[in-house]
């Protein structure tokens, strides 16, 4: 079927010669079409080179309505899948950092019909024993572990009895308070990965998707296949 007019981009290049010398070159090198020559250097100029980076953002970040929450879904679902309680990757503090700031903009108030919440709930105990264990192995920091415990049995009474009067953002914050404990741990992106899907109103705009690309491709840098 053709293209419809209205589907046509029409580009004006300043360096147009050197571009379609540059092109043709190289298509004819690659025994394919210009188009393609052009469409693969944008993609990649543009998308991350990691491989389930790259499938996030072609599948998620700009083929959803709601493609901010889906891909950070993807991110800590896919991360919460390695070893031993062990996370993929570590490296993960530029995303939860987004979508900490970003949770402030949407906060979105529980119902406590949320099919999402029970697993949430579950892995938030967890994060408490986790907390409580610290406490226990690490007599320097005690004090420290026993507080961030006890306001995580806070927020987990409140979101068992009283969900509709939670936040989001405070279980961003407990994981950013103990982010060094917990960056390696296959239960902090379970957790992630519910927030991400019980957030409904995360702001799917140009600069969130950019900023969000922006951090993907970077931190998957490091990422190893």
């Amino acid at each position: 079927m053709a293209r419809k007019q209205t589907d046509k981009k029409l580009i004006s290049f300043v360096k147009l010669p050197l571009i379609d010398k540059l092109v043709k070159d190289e298509a004819e090198l690659m025994n394919c079409s210009e188009s393609a020559i052009i469409e693969n250097h944008l993609l990649n100029s543009f998308l991350p080179e990691e491989r389930n980076a790259r499938f996030w953002a072609e599948n998620y970040l700009y083929c959803k309505d709601n493609g901010i929450g889906q891909t950070l879904n993807a991110i800590f679902g896919c991360n919460a899948a390695g070893i031993n309680w062990n996370s993929v990757h570590d490296n993960l503090l530029p995303l939860v950092k987004f979508a900490s700031e970003e949770d402030y903009f949407c906060n979105t108030v529980p119902t406590g019909k949320e099919e999402e919440l029970y697993h949430f709930r579950s892995q938030l105990d967890s994060v408490i024993r986790k907390l409580e264990t610290l406490s226990d192995e690490r007599p320097e920091k005690k004090f420290f572990y026993v507080k961030e415990a006890e306001w995580a049995k806070l927020l987990l009474k409140k979101f068992q009895e009283s969900p509709q009067n939670c936040k989001y953002t405070d279980i961003y914050q407990l994981l950013l308070n103990n982010w060094e404990d917990l960056k390696g741990w296959s239960i902090t992106y379970r957790l992630l990965s519910d927030l991400a899907v019980l957030e409904k109103g995360w702001r799917n705009t140009p600069e969130t998707r950019t900023e969000l690309l922006s951090l993907l491709k970077e931190v998957s840098k490091e990422w190893k296949d």
